[in-house]
């Protein structure tokens, strides 16, 4: 029997055995595919090596780069909605190079995670406790999944909507192939630009999921963490000697989680407070866009679905991170309500350690600056009305119809 397309969108059987790492199985083939993840073999490094600066070329440097030749040599044929829609790519291209650099650089980061949260799968020994791990498993491979779904969702209705209207996608810069020329020429420019930003979305891809997937770990581990808690000390076959031990494992496992969290800390900050700092002014020029120029409702529909990108490439990040400060709360309350009151002193002071260092949140921070939450996500996007609202008060649409 031939196994499904996206098997791993689903939680496994609880029969079969999963690691934390195929959470991000998906993740690791998108990042394979950019040349993001060299091989072992020497001879297939180098051809790999060859394919990993190809992308990084064309993502990177000639992707924004040519949408702004375009504007110095063709600008005057530009609509407005056009040269809009051109603008709001190529501002994203440029915090994209921005993102994709610093993620490029921090794998070996991720890598380590890996390593270090293995053991914790060891520790899954319930029912309850295996059936979070599969869950955590399925839930991180369909984050990818959805990420991908929405930014191919803006790619291609752009491409066909533009096409249809006898005109290249995002007009970027092409000595080759003149899209003007012809039908023929057309569709060979449109999908030479479609190929191009593919790979740029690739790149934004693994630099707006990666957080979103290692934190849904955390999460995860903190759940089983919070299972194993309440089980503590409720065996009464063990002894005190035994019962103590449990508590230093779970003690020692909880640093793991924050040793992670401290691991993916600073690439986070990076990518994140790139984010926030490009956020308000896309959404703001796209929404300009749709209110004020947009006149094909396939455009508006293109439109839409990038505002609807943009904004997901930080709030379910920005949620995420709220939730974990919720499950540490939790966790807390957990170690509290444990079964601890008769025991021996040791243990004693080891729940009173233990409820000291977990009732300190996991929280990370965009650029030391702002606080990866909701209301910064919401404070940032607040930008895009302020843009809206000026060119509504100057009437500038109304000028630019009419220099157009």
């Amino acid at each position: 029997m031939k196994k499904p397309l996206f098997e791993r969108l689903r939680p496994v059987p609880l029969t079969k055995s999963v690691a934390s790492s195929d959470a991000c199985i998906y993740f690791y083939r998108a990042a394979t595919f950019l040349g993001w993840v060299p091989p072992k073999a020497r001879l297939h490094r180098w051809a790999y090596l060859l394919w990993t600066c190809t992308t990084m070329v064309l993502g990177l440097v000639y992707l924004p780069l040519g949408l702004f030749l375009t504007y110095v040599v063709h600008f005057d044929k530009f609509a407005a909605s056009e040269f809009l829609t051109s603008v709001q790519v190529d501002i994203n291209c440029i915090g994209n190079g921005v993102k994709a650099c610093v993620t490029f650089s921090q794998m070996w980061r991720m890598r380590r995670i890996n390593a270090m949260i293995a053991p914790l799968d060891e520790r899954c020994t319930t029912l309850n406790q295996r059936q979070i791990l599969h869950k955590m498993v399925a839930r991180g491979n369909r984050i990818i999944v959805f990420f991908l779904s929405m930014y191919l969702g803006f790619t291609t209705t752009t491409l066909f909507s533009s096409v249809f209207a006898g005109k290249a996608p995002w007009q970027v810069y092409n000595p080759l192939v003149d899209w003007r020329q012809g039908t023929r020429q057309l569709w060979e420019a449109s999908l030479l630009e479609y190929i191009f930003i593919g790979i740029g979305v690739c790149q934004e891809l693994l630099s707006d999921s990666y957080p979103i997937i290692f934190l849904s770990i955390f999460r995860g581990h903190l759940a089983i963490l919070e299972d194993r808690i309440k089980n503590l000390r409720s065996n009464p076959e063990l002894s005190e000697k035994e019962n103590y031990q449990q508590l230093v494992d779970c003690i020692k496992d909880y640093r793991t989680i924050v040793q992670c969290c401290d691991l993916i800390r600073p690439i986070m900050s990076a990518t994140i407070f790139t984010q926030f700092m490009l956020i308000g002014i896309v959404v703001g020029v796209a929404a300009v866009n749709i209110l004020f120029f947009t006149t094909s409702i396939w455009m508006t529909l293109s439109n839409i679905i990038f505002i609807a990108a943009i904004c997901a490439e930080s709030f379910p990040l920005c949620m995420t991170c709220e939730l974990l400060i919720e499950d540490c709360e939790s966790l807390a309350s957990g170690i509290f309500h444990s079964n601890w009151m008769d025991s021996e002193r040791r243990y004693k002071s080891a729940i009173i350690y233990f409820l000291h260092r977990v009732q300190q949140p996991i929280q990370f921070w965009a650029g030391a600056i702002f606080p990866i939450c909701v209301q910064s996500n919401i404070t940032v996007a607040k930008f895009a009305f302020s843009i809206i609202t000026i060119v509504n008060q100057m009437n500038l649409a109304d000028k630019f119809r009419k220099e157009g």
